[in-house]
């Protein structure tokens, strides 16, 4: 019964894991990128639908900017 049941558990487990990545990489990364490039740039970007890959890249590289200064900080 074990043998039947493990693989579907696991299965069950990297679904919720891919959940969970793919919420924290769009509530996260690509809010915090779109909010900078909206102050960095006066509102003019991003535009909608068409920087969504800088919107992204700005966010990661916002939260490891974030992270530096907070361990320079401490």
């Amino acid at each position: 019964m074990e043998d039947v049941l493990e693989p579907l558990g696991r299965f069950i487990l990297r679904i919720l894991k891919w959940i969970v990545v793919e919420v924290i990489i769009e509530l996260v990364l690509k809010s915090t990128g779109h909010m900078v490039l909206k102050l960095l740039t006066f509102g003019k970007y991003p535009r909608a639908g068409r920087d969504e890959g800088r919107t992204f890249a700005v966010g990661f590289v916002s939260l490891i900017v974030i992270f530096v200064c907070l361990v320079l900080i401490a």
